[in-house]
């Protein structure tokens, strides 16, 4: 379909939206999985995962260190990401992922930039693993998170705590955000 949208047409995407929503929101609801994991999932069951991760990319690198292994899979080069992919239908993305951070992680020089951007997807992974603990199991945290390479990782802290836990550091600690940062760097530093 080209050109503009007719009102009808609008009216009828929204209302079929709208049911989406619902759905997602009672799915949300008994699984107590939050609705961004719960889109993730539901996108990579269907294989069309939205992100702006171009995991071709990072395949290619992978391939790079692991080409005996990914040659032996099929016999034409050219078909070997679609191989991968095939074997490991649901987790390749995962497997890929952690490739890529292992290899940012293992680098030997790492801008500051870099750096920070290492540091703010371990913590939204970090934070994404507890709160889905605490939705579904009930598990509550408090954590801190810093870098430990002293005038690079100024910039680099994180607390995190979940529900349940809110104001542990505050009550326990006598100390907010900022001084349970400062008092976790002081002891890696």
């Amino acid at each position: 379909m080209t050109g503009r949208r007719s009102s009808e047409m609008n009216i009828l995407l929204e209302e079929g939206f709208a049911g989406i929503e619902r759905a997602f929101d009672d799915l949300s609801l008994s699984t107590t999985y939050p609705l961004p994991q719960l889109t993730n999932m539901f996108l990579k069951s269907r294989r069309r995962a939205v992100h702006g991760i171009n995991y071709w990319n990072i395949y290619a690198n992978y391939f790079k260190e692991n080409m005996e292994k990914e040659v032996a899979r099929t016999r034409l080069r050219t078909r070997c990401y679609e191989k991968f992919k095939d074997t490991f239908p649901d987790a390749y993305q995962d497997i890929l992922d952690m490739f890529d951070e292992a290899a940012v992680l293992g680098a030997a020089t790492q801008t500051v930039s870099q750096r920070g951007q290492s540091f703010q997807r371990l913590c939204k992974k970090v934070t994404g693993i507890l709160d889905s603990s605490a939705a579904r199991f009930g598990f509550e945290a408090a954590v801190v998170l810093c870098g430990k390479i002293v005038n690079q990782d100024a910039a680099l802290g994180h607390v995190h705590t979940t529900p349940g836990a809110g104001g542990f550091f505050e009550t326990r600690c006598r100390a907010n955000d900022d001084t349970i940062i400062a008092h976790i760097k002081a002891h890696v530093l």
